[in-house]
């Protein structure tokens, strides 16, 4: 037993180690978040919000999440953000990684670029130093690319300098004037390329047909509807969070109190119980007499697997967060985090499984802990219970 615990424990150390740095950073929530001009943060950032404007110098990451999003500020670190609109025009002396409906970057990025969106622009004053990633079923690169353009949608149009090759997957594909690629140009679609006078391909143009005559192969389209339904499955999931905490807060708080006393003994029963679970309904479907325990085992499972996430990110929440006491603003926090390490690599895998076992964990000790002990005894008078219940339960 005590080589389980251990296995568990290291298994769940990174999510402790990364949440303990955390504790350290600074959280931003609110209808309306702000670093105002002239402000500095001396830290990671992570703000969530309906508005989210950064308009002063942060001296670490941005992770943020919200419906419009504005970085006009100065990040000597990554940009990571999700939301409707998002538009990045100050200098990022890192990488950044954003994504949404639209999606604009017009400011100066030492790093590389990966935005996916269903319309995205490299404005014309966006210097890129490093690698493009670009996806959506609009895309305009008026910017500065230093090394590598990837690019895929329906349109596709190029009209700066790439500082090497080109690669583009795309229906329409345009170099207009004062486009130049300096290394190679390939692309698959179905149609030439429209090449202006003015642009230049400085290395050999490769065109190559789709691999199905009738197949749509418009990868930009694909991935711009894979954003979406991603958004709103994020967008969902914070909803529900935030439903179930302003619904029954007290109960929520409760079963984040019951982890943090015994953290390691939650973990081990939420991993114990995903992997008994699914065997004992399974086994009960099968077989003739266990099929209507199987469906209810279902049912609460499933509940279960439902609730794992919101009490995992209110868990978290309080994790980082001692001090604070309202319970909306404590789920908020949490689910920020959780949501936002799912895009770091290796980390986000982590992550996961830490909140899929310490969640079910949390749900099911809860369960246990809230379930009254059956009373056998029925047709009592109701004195006699209640002397019964002030007296331990003795007859």
């Amino acid at each position: 037993m005590k080589k389980k615990l251990v296995g568990a424990l290291l298994l769940f150390l990174p999510l402790f180690l990364w949440v303990g740095i955390a504790h350290g950073q600074s959280f931003r929530s609110g209808d309306t978040t702000t670093v105002a001009a002239g402000e500095v943060v001396d830290s990671t950032l992570y703000a969530a919000g309906n508005t989210i404007d950064i308009a002063g110098e942060v001296k670490g990451d941005v992770f943020c999440a919200g419906q419009n999003i504005t970085v006009s500020g100065k990040v000597t670190g990554d940009v990571i953000c999700a939301g409707q609109t998002v538009r990045v025009s100050g200098t990022v002396e890192g990488d950044v990684r954003v994504a949404g409906q639209t999606v604009a970057i017009g400011g100066e990025v030492t790093g590389n670029v990966s935005v996916a969106g269903q319309t995205v622009t490299i404005e014309g004053s966006a210097k890129i130093g490093g690698d493009a990633s670009v996806g959506g079923d609009s895309a305009v690169v008026n910017g500065i690319v230093g090394r590598d353009l990837a690019v895929g949608g329906t349109t596709v149009l190029l009209s700066n300098k790439v500082g090497r090759n080109v690669k583009a997957s795309t229906e329409n594909l345009s170099l207009v004037n004062g486009a130049e690629v300096a290394g190679e140009l390939s692309y698959t679609s179905r149609s030439d390329a429209y090449v202006a006078s003015g642009a230049k391909v400085n290395g050999t143009t490769t065109r190559y047909e789709p691999k199905e005559e009738h197949q749509d192969d418009n990868r930009g389209t694909v991935l711009g509807f894979s954003l979406g339904v991603a958004f709103m499955i994020i967008l969902a999931f914070m909803i529900l969070a935030l439903a179930l905490v302003l619904l029954f807060p007290t109960a929520i708080h409760n079963t984040a109190n019951l982890a943090l006393a015994d953290p390691l003994k939650t973990f081990v029963i939420g991993l114990s119980a995903s992997l008994i679970a699914p065997i004992v309904i399974v086994a009960l479907m099968i077989s003739v007499v266990g099929i209507p325990l199987g469906i209810l085992a279902g049912l609460v499972w499933l509940i279960i697997l439902m609730l794992n996430g919101p009490l995992f990110g209110y868990f978290l929440g309080r994790l980082v967060w001692r001090d604070q006491r309202n319970a909306v603003v404590i789920m908020a926090v949490g689910v920020l985090i959780l949501l936002v390490t799912y895009l770091i690599p290796f980390v986000g895998v982590v992550t996961f499984l830490a909140m899929f076992w310490m969640g079910t964990g949390m749900a099911i000790r809860q369960l246990f802990h809230s379930i009254p002990r059956p009373q056998y005894t029925v047709g009592a008078p109701a004195a006699k219970l209640r002397a019964n219940k002030k007296g331990g339960g003795r007859a």
